[in-house]
């Protein structure tokens, strides 16, 4: 019996070690492979993808809005607040150095920049004018009105409301002041209708998100389900956990990166749409302010949808595939 020859092998065959070489995938394509399965089987069932992708949208979009109006109101403050002044009516008897002795005082309170004095004379003009009464005011026998004072708020002395009213009362004690007149009541209305947005917003953000990551979790839960059998079989020939919940991770992140592009296109449109009614309402207050530009919210809000998607996924699907163990 001849001895046994030697297997031939061809010059271009690999050998085993060099074929085990060829066969290793490098973790990018099978991350990309993934993602590609994931998206087709997204698009296979494109009616429920996009139910749940326009229920994603809309859920972070009001968060969103929240925070555009308490933005918006914001910025309305600044631009009123910007003209804040105090108006010191002083008495009748008072003369023009009266008038200086007592706008030198105010000068010296916290709070004061600069005033504007308004004499009687040109005072009632204005009002004759404002009213058409020019002729009936003419024949006064005194002009009943006082020299008027309009004290301007430093900017820098913090929230000007409070230092409006702050220096309305120091004001008021002084020698000659008949009455002092402040806007700052309704500012302050204003600014705690601005804080409380900004709670409403922090609260209704925080609601959302949980809500989110349920729906979410239970979507990805049901996909598990129908892939039970796969991935018992998976499990059986040595997939770890990680391995099977990856196709699972692309489907929640793609859920929430396209929820949360839609939230901010529609947050964009709301916005455009609002912007003309905006600007009316800030010149009903004498303020020339503009809805505060939303890029960075809006941008902010995909990436933010994902991160949700990817977090619901994540705690969904390592739960349910424990529940498919072989």
């Amino acid at each position: 019996m001849s001895p046994a020859q030697p297997e031939r092998r061809h010059p271009n065959q690999p050998t085993g070690s060099a074929s085990r070489k060829a066969k290793r995938v490098s973790p990018l394509a099978v991350h990309w492979r993934e993602a590609t399965r994931a998206a087709q089987r997204l698009w296979r069932a494109r009616a429920g993808t996009a139910a749940t992708v326009l229920l994603i949208g809309i859920a972070l979009l009001l968060p969103a809005l929240v925070v555009s109006l308490q933005r918006a109101l914001q910025a309305g403050l600044q631009g009123v607040e910007a003209q804040a002044s105090v108006s010191v009516y002083l008495t009748l008897e008072s003369s023009n150095d009266d008038a200086i002795q007592v706008s030198e005082q105010i000068l010296t309170l916290d709070g004061a920049e600069s005033i504007e004095r308004i004499d009687p004379d040109a005072a009632l003009a204005a009002l004759a004018a404002s009213l058409g009464l020019a002729d009936s005011l003419a024949a006064l026998s005194s002009n009943p009105l006082p020299t008027t004072l309009l004290v301007s708020i430093d900017a820098d002395a913090g929230a000007l409301s409070e230092t409006a009213t702050a220096l309305a009362a120091s004001i008021r004690g002084l020698d000659g002041v008949d009455s002092v007149a402040v806007e700052g009541a309704w500012l302050q209305r204003l600014e705690a209708l601005s804080s409380l947005l900004a709670r409403a917003a922090r609260l209704l953000g925080l609601l959302v998100g949980v809500g989110l990551l349920t729906a979410l979790g239970n979507t990805i839960r049901l996909a598990v389900e129908e892939r039970r059998d796969e991935i018992r079989v998976s499990k059986l020939i040595g997939a770890s956990d990680a391995y099977v919940a990856r196709p699972f991770l692309y489907t929640g992140t793609f859920l929430g990166l396209a929820g949360g592009l839609l939230a901010a296109l529609l947050l964009l449109i709301v916005v455009a749409v609002l912007t003309s009614t905006a600007q009316t309402l800030f010149g009903l207050y004498g303020s020339s302010a503009t809805l505060p530009p939303l890029a960075t919210l809006g941008l902010a809000l995909t990436p933010l949808g994902g991160a949700l998607g990817w977090t619901a996924a994540y705690v969904a699907s390592h739960r349910a595939i424990r529940r498919c163990e072989p």
